[in-house]
């Protein structure tokens, strides 16, 4: 199969997570819908001041719902379970004893800083400076697959451009550690007008290395399933879509 034609979505949230209220069989059916080949739910596990879904997540009924919905489609679809860690350099056990889960695809993630809250007394560059710290701390230390929204605040920011020279470093890091780097596409739908990072960034990605990336769409709702497949026709050549290891292709 030639490069980037295969369609998957790897990072959706349902219920399980604590901001989503979809099932996974209704994306399940919209992913048929849409005829995408894969997707992946990755719910949240994040341990700070505002959450600890940790201590509550319910892991075995998780698992024996996706297994009901993997008999049932599992013939139409490939299905994928993991998590989106918040934190994994700073949870280490945490992040292990999801790994002795035998999850799929384990996406670290940056939600919450340890000295800088939303509405802390903090400029917005200040605030830029602390969360790219943060992230760099994470690639450098943490144990994870994937690389999510490496420049989430143009999520909230949609005029934010980020500071290229840090994003760029970051992703040399991601090479020498075997970590893939999410093109995140939920800043796309929230008004920016890049994706998490952008592909000027990931040009260079390759430059360092690199081959392959995960396109996501970030989704907490079934709306949004699949958008960046669009994207996989404008990655720099070279670059390709990024699978579980035992993906069917």
């Amino acid at each position: 199969m030639t490069k980037n034609v295969y369609k998957c979505d790897l990072h959706i949230h349902t219920n399980y997570s604590f901001d989503s209220v979809e099932t996974m069989e209704s994306y399940v059916l919209k992913a048929l819908d849409i005829g995408l080949d894969a997707i992946c739910f990755t719910d949240h596990i994040d341990i700070n001041k505002h959450y600890n879904t940790f201590a509550t997540f319910d892991f075995d009924g998780r698992l024996k719902e996706f297994e009901q919905i993997k008999k049932r489609y599992g013939d139409k679809l490939q299905l994928f379970l993991g998590f989106e860690m918040g934190e994994p350099h700073l949870h280490p056990k945490e992040t292990a004893f999801l790994r002795t889960l035998k999850s799929d695809i384990i996406i670290g993630s940056i939600h919450h800083s340890l000295d800088y809250e939303p509405n802390a007394n903090v400029t917005r560059r200040q605030s830029e400076r602390i969360y790219d710290r943060y992230v760099r701390q994470m690639v450098e230390e943490g144990d994870f697959d994937v690389l999510g929204h490496i420049d989430m605040l143009k999520k909230y920011h949609s005029d934010y451009v980020g500071d290229f020279e840090h994003v760029c470093q970051t992703l040399e890091i991601c090479v020498k550690r075997n970590i893939i780097p999410e093109i995140n596409t939920s800043s796309l739908r929230s008004g920016a007008q890049e994706p998490m990072p952008s592909l000027v960034a990931i040009e260079h990605y390759k430059s360092a290395g690199g081959k392959y990336v995960a396109v996501n769409s970030d989704s907490h709702s079934v709306e949004s399933l699949g958008d960046g497949v669009a994207l996989l026709d404008k990655l720099p050549d070279g670059i390709e879509q990024w699978l579980p290891k035992h993906c069917n292709k």
